[in-house]
C-alpha cells in the first residue's frame, strides 16, 4: 500500500514538473515575440540595421568642407590648336603668335637695323596675336570675334590685352636670313586673360543668385564630400574645347551652361574649365586621392563642336550641377579630356 502510494506521488511530480516545463517554454516565446515586435517598431535588431523602404537623404544643414583650389594643371599631353601665326594652348592657357622682321640691308648701323626689324616683328605677332583672340570659342555657337563686333567694351579690352602681351624669351636674331622672330602671348583666364575682357557682357552687374555652402542642394552635399572633381572625357568625339562649354542630355535638353560662372562669380576665374590631352598622370594627383567622377561624352553638338553631351546614364549623375558647379570651377575641378 506504501508503496503505491509512494509511485502516485512520484508520477504526480513528473507531471507537475512536465506542466512548469511548459510553462516556462510559453513565457519564453511570448518574450522572444514581444522583442520582435519591439524591434520592427524602432527598426533595429541588436547591433543590425534594418532596411527601410523609404529613402534616405543626405542632410541639408550643417557645415561642409569645399573643394580646395588645386592650380593650374600642367597636362602631360598639351591640348593645342594650331592656327596661322600662332596657336591657342587650351591645357596651358595661353594665346601665343608670333612675328617676323626684316632688317634693312641699306642701314649701316647694325644696331638700329636689328631693333627696327624688332619693332616690325612685334607689330606682326600683335596683329597675329588679335586675329588668334578672335577665333576662341566662348561657347559652341559664339567667339570673341562675334563680341568684339557687337560690343566696343570688348574691342577695347581686347586691344588693351594684345599691347599688354607678354614676349616669350628674347627676340631671335637670324643672321644669314637677315630677320628677327618675336613671340607674345596672353592668357585665356583671369584678370589680363581673354574672359576677362568678356566679363561687361557676361557679368555687367556682378555677382548674382545665392550660391552660398548653405544653399546647396542634398546632391551636391553628397557630390562633394564622395568626389574630388568631375571630368568629361571627350574619347574620340571630336569636341572642341571653348572658355564656356554647355552641357546636354541626349534630347536636348540644357543641364549646363558654364558661361553662368560668370554671373555668379562677377570676375575672371583663374582656371574654370581645365582641359587635359590624358588623365593617368593627373589623376595620380594627391588632390584626386579621392577619385573625380569621370564621365564619357556620348557625343558633340553646336555649330562650333564644344557642346557636351551626356548619355542617358549619366544624366541622373550630374542634376547637382546648377548649384553646385560653381564651387568646383572656382577650385579648377572641373576637366575636360581631349585630344585635338
Amino acid at each position: 500500500m506504501r508503496t503505491e502510494v509512494k509511485y502516485q506521488i512520484a508520477e504526480c511530480k513528473v507531471q507537475n514538473t512536465r506542466w512548469a516545463y511548459g510553462l516556462l517554454v510559453c513565457c519564453m516565446l511570448f518574450a522572444v515575440c514581444c522583442v520582435l515586435s519591439s524591434c520592427a517598431t524602432t527598426g533595429t535588431v541588436g547591433a543590425s540595421s534594418v532596411v527601410r523602404s523609404e529613402p534616405q537623404q543626405a542632410p541639408t544643414e550643417g557645415p561642409i568642407e569645399l573643394p580646395q583650389a588645386i592650380g593650374p594643371i600642367a597636362s602631360p599631353v598639351p591640348v593645342e590648336e594650331p592656327l596661322p601665326g600662332g596657336a591657342i594652348d587650351w591645357s596651358g592657357k595661353t594665346v601665343r603668335a608670333k612675328g617676323t622682321g626684316v632688317l634693312d640691308p641699306g642701314n649701316t648701323n647694325k644696331a638700329q637695323a636689328r631693333l627696327m626689324a624688332e619693332r616690325a616683328a612685334t607689330v606682326v605677332a600683335q596683329r597675329n596675336l588679335l586675329e588668334i583672340i578672335k577665333g576662341v570659342r566662348i561657347d559652341s555657337e559664339t567667339k570673341v570675334q562675334n563680341f568684339m563686333t557687337d560690343y566696343d567694351v570688348v574691342y577695347q579690352h581686347v586691344d588693351g590685352i594684345v599691347k599688354g602681351a607678354r614676349q616669350r624669351g628674347p627676340a631671335k636674331y637670324d643672321s644669314i636670313a637677315g630677320t628677327v622672330d618675336v613671340e607674345l602671348e596672353c592668357d585665356l583666364y583671369g584678370a589680363d586673360g581673354v574672359e576677362n575682357a568678356l566679363t561687361p557682357i557676361l557679368a555687367p552687374n556682378g555677382p548674382g543668385g545665392d550660391v552660398s555652402a548653405s544653399s546647396l542642394s542634398p546632391q551636391a552635399r553628397e557630390f562633394l564630400r564622395q568626389y574630388s572633381g568631375l571630368v568629361f572625357d571627350g574619347g574620340n568625339t571630336g569636341l572642341k574645347p571653348a572658355l564656356f562649354p554647355k552641357i546636354y542630355d541626349e534630347s536636348g535638353n540644357l543641364l549646363l551652361d558654364t558661361r553662368e560662372y560668370m554671373k555668379y562669380s562677377g570676375q575672371p576665374g583663374a582656371y574654370a574649365v581645365q582641359f587635359v590631352g590624358a588623365l593617368d598622370q593627373i589623376l595620380t594627383r594627391p588632390e584626386f586621392a579621392k577619385q573625380p567622377l569621370v564621365l564619357k561624352v556620348k557625343e558633340m553638338r553646336g555649330k562650333l563642336g564644344a557642346d557636351i553631351v551626356l548619355g542617358r546614364g549619366d544624366v541622373d549623375k550630374v542634376k547637382w550641377l546648377k548649384d553646385g558647379f560653381k564651387f568646383l570651377m572656382d577650385a579648377g575641378r572641373i576637366l575636360v579630356k581631349l585630344v585635338l
